[in-house]
């Protein structure tokens, strides 16, 4: 067995973070079938790009149909700012957007009718940015 110091991030079940960036991955399940499930991750990736947290939402099962083009245009969970208009400002801020490609499949989606910042991913992706990430949050 060999000696090793531990740095007090990993001491309290990190790793060491002086020089890596903080990082959110939202998982986003639904759409407008749960307006506030589908609003939330949006609220919250921005809250995290305002703070310095580089933040990517992965949208999967229904919430694939977050990413089509005109769909936020409907979608307005009572409390919050349409969905657009949060999306607008998770974009404009820097926030990544992955879209399961096979959701999309199942759901006869194509990459032509996601918006612009949508990228398609699959599964090794997204377990790379899970893993990659400081906090996973799903909704």
């Amino acid at each position: 067995m060999h000696d090793r110091k531990i740095s007090c991030a990993e001491s309290k079940g990190g790793s060491d973070m002086s020089d890596k960036k903080e990082r959110i991955v939202i998982i986003a399940t639904h759409a407008e079938e749960s307006p506030d499930k589908a609003t939330i991750p949006f609220v919250m990736g921005s809250t995290a790009l305002a703070m310095d947290v580089d933040a990517s939402i992965i949208l999967q099962v229904t919430g694939v149909y977050l990413a089509l083009k005109g769909y936020a245009d409907h979608v307005h969970a009572a409390g919050f700012p349409p969905l657009l208009e949060l999306q607008e400002t998770f974009f404009e801020a820097g926030g990544k957007l992955l879209v399961c490609s096979p959701c999309m499949q199942a759901r006869k989606i194509q990459p032509e009718d996601l918006v612009p910042q949508a990228e398609v991913i699959a599964g090794a992706t997204l377990v790379a940015e899970v893993l990659s990430a400081t906090n996973v949050v799903s909704y």
